[in-house]
């Protein structure tokens, strides 16, 4: 009886690690495909048209004081801000922003998901995001 019982365990076991390696395989699948796919567009986010003249410093320097200076900043410019480059530093403020106040970030990332479809310039980083922010 025992013998029958290890042999379970051994079969139970190797099943377990089985489902495991198909998890793990099915998420390095995944990963290569985006891989993939972000090597196959040579354009990307680098095609993104730079911000106005002198709001480049404004922006960095509201970077670096924290998700509230970014979103003061967001609120006074956002209307000088052509809109692949507005929803690129939206997503940057959602990361800024996701310890803090994770409802928000999460309501900023779906309103920037909206406007940007599949063939947009930001879909592989917001493809990349989605698991963050879902």
């Amino acid at each position: 009886m025992s013998k029958l019982l290890l042999v379970l365990l051994v079969v139970a076991v190797g099943y377990g690690v089985y489902r495991i390696s198909l998890v793990y395989e099915a998420a390095d699948r995944e990963e290569r495909s985006l891989a993939r796919r972000g090597a196959a567009d040579p354009v990307g986010e680098a095609a993104i048209p730079p911000l106005p003249q002198g709001m480049e410093a404004a922006l960095g320097s509201a970077k670096i004081g924290g998700a509230m200076t970014v979103r003061i900043w967001l609120e006074s410019n956002a209307r000088y801000i052509p809109e692949p480059r507005l929803s690129a530093i939206e997503l940057d403020y959602a990361q800024l922003l996701i310890r803090s106040n994770p409802t928000e970030a999460r309501r900023i990332f779906a309103a920037v998901k909206a406007k940007n479809k599949a063939d947009s310039l930001l879909a592989a980083r917001i493809l990349k995001l989605s698991k963050t922010f879902n």
